[in-house]
């Protein structure tokens, strides 16, 4: 920068913080900042003060302007690849049109390369197909044949394995007839037993 666009930067200051500017300053300021470009410097006296509450000093305007720089250059280098991969795409062609070297290249890595696991890859996609299958299933499911609808719920003292009040298991005669009676069904009951005497 020459010492009138050094003034410039220390006049962009003294607009936000006051500060006095003579001669000696910008003479002072132009050793410590001169090397740099004034667009970055006036960028950088703007960034400054945007972000910071210290007192602006030229250490500040070159690590803001350095940065500012390194950005800019960065961002260049990627517009130039995109531009050169852009004209590279637009001459190559399909790969069908390249040389049978290539193709035999492409051929060797792709069957040199394992096979992929497609749910570590794509975790969400395989979790939705699944779920989708499970519902495509379930939704085209056959009615169960077994299925009584005139069936009612499990009575509550199944439930609660209370028997209710007057059962006919509660007393021992009823319950000596039902056994007689399931052991006569199945052929099992004894007709000739007699009961032991006592010794």
């Amino acid at each position: 920068m020459t010492p009138p666009q050094v003034a410039a930067i220390l006049a962009l200051a003294a607009a936000r913080d006051r500060r006095t500017v003579g001669e000696v300053d910008v003479r002072a300021w132009h050793e410590d900042i001169g090397d740099l470009d004034f667009d970055d410097a006036r960028n950088a006296v703007s960034r400054h003060f945007r972000e910071s509450t210290e007192y602006l000093m030229p250490v500040h305007v070159r690590r803001i302007a350095t940065e500012l720089r390194r950005q800019r250059r960065e961002l260049e280098a990627e517009q130039e690849r995109r531009k050169a991969i852009e004209a590279y795409a637009a001459t190559a062609g399909p790969l069908t049109d390249r040389s049978a070297e290539i193709q035999e290249f492409v051929g060797k890595v792709r069957t040199g390369l394992p096979e992929g696991d497609r749910e570590a890859l794509m975790p969400r996609t395989v979790a939705w197909e699944r779920e989708h299958r499970h519902h495509q299933r379930q939704a085209g499911a056959e009615p169960n044949p077994d299925y009584d609808a005139s069936m009612g719920p499990v009575p509550e003292w199944c439930a609660s394995k209370a028997p209710p009040a007057g059962a006919w298991w509660e007393d021992p005669a009823a319950r000596e007839r039902h056994a007689q009676t399931l052991l006569a069904e199945a052929g099992r009951l004894r007709r000739d037993h007699k009961p032991r005497e006592a010794a």
